[in-house]
């Protein structure tokens, strides 16, 4: 069976036009020049994280440090940072590895598991969601009026998405020895939306084993959180909740949510925004240049790092195809 990442590189590309040496106009992902299609790298992930938790322990120290009144601002700045550590875990899954490796479980331990996700869980939702970007199919779609009930609503779910994650450890696990149950775990806590029966997926058993590790993290955890419960809930639980917020917030408006049927580079233009790419991205709202997403969506092999040259290039290339950002 194809590697997810591989099997979305080939459905993009059989999405474009021929480009042949030279298309001229003609949209085409494959004009790309190659030297700007850097894809991630184990050490380039193991240097990100370890930026992000020397930032997160700098904040711990601030907290401690400073005034009461000052929490909300370092409260905020620690939520941007463990939105950062999803982005991060986001870009390992864009990796066409079939193993982990120990520089992956090291990333996976110190991004995944604190936000209460796993890298084979993210990669099972999120690779979907760049091959069926709009579709009915879309893990992230979210169809209907947008109004302030939508927005609440998908919003919301932000609040609660670190707790619910954190029960799909345990379902997954117990999903592990009974195979039975791999529907009801893909289609809840995978966001399935396939509709084919997926009972005895290997996929979904790799996804199941992987949440052990998960359970593990918790029961090392909880324990703090019983003997330090206001550390615990002022540096932890409140900054990953608003963290959940900001990430529903960014799936939000990176996409217009209207439906899609095809993966043409005019769809992708058509149904994708960048979104807060100067500081406030920076802080939180859009980390590690995960803002740059059209050019994510394209090119979805390429690391984060490179995302904003490769940006600069098809403005230059496409200036009245690619839209400007839209926050």
């Amino acid at each position: 069976m194809k590697h997810l990442a591989m099997d979305l590189e080939e459905a993009l590309d059989a999405a474009a036009p021929d480009a042949g040496e030279e298309t001229g106009r003609i949209l085409s992902r494959r004009n790309a020049p190659k030297q700007l299609l850097v894809p991630p790298t184990a050490r380039g992930l193991i240097r990100m994280t370890l930026e992000e938790w020397l930032q997160i322990g700098l904040l711990w120290a601030a907290c401690l440090l400073a005034p009461i009144w000052m929490y909300p601002i370092w409260a905020l700045l620690l939520a941007g940072r463990f939105h950062a550590l999803g982005v991060i875990l986001h870009d390992a899954t864009h990796m066409p590895l079939r193993g982990k490796p120990l520089s992956l479980r090291f990333v996976e331990v110190l991004c995944g598991y604190p936000i209460a996700s796993t890298l084979n869980a993210m990669r099972y939702h999120h690779l979907r969601h760049h091959r069926e970007t709009g579709m009915a199919t879309d893990p992230y779609h979210k169809p209907g009026q947008k109004n302030f009930s939508w927005w609440a609503t998908n919003l919301s779910r932000g609040l609660v998405l670190v707790p619910f994650w954190s029960v799909r450890g345990y379902v997954g696990a117990v999903t592990f020895l009974i195979p039975a149950l791999h529907p009801l775990y893909a289609r809840i806590f995978l966001q399935d939306r396939s509709g084919e029966c997926v009972k005895n997926y290997v996929e979904i058993r790799d996804c199941a084993r992987a949440e052990w590790g998960q359970i593990l993290f918790q029961a090392v955890v909880l324990p703090l959180a019983f003997l330090y419960p206001l550390p615990f809930i002022l540096g932890y639980a409140i900054p990953v909740t608003v963290a959940g917020i900001l990430a529903a917030h960014r799936v939000i408006i990176e996409h217009n949510h209207q439906a899609t049927l095809d993966r043409r580079l005019e769809t992708i233009m058509h149904c994708t925004y960048d979104n807060f790419l100067g500081v406030w991205g920076k802080l939180g709202l859009a980390p590690r240049n995960i803002g740059y997403h059209i050019v994510h969506h394209i090119h979805p092999q390429v690391g984060l790092h490179a995302l904003p040259l490769l940006r600069e290039w098809y403005l230059e290339r496409y200036p009245n195809e690619y839209p400007g950002p839209r926050i």
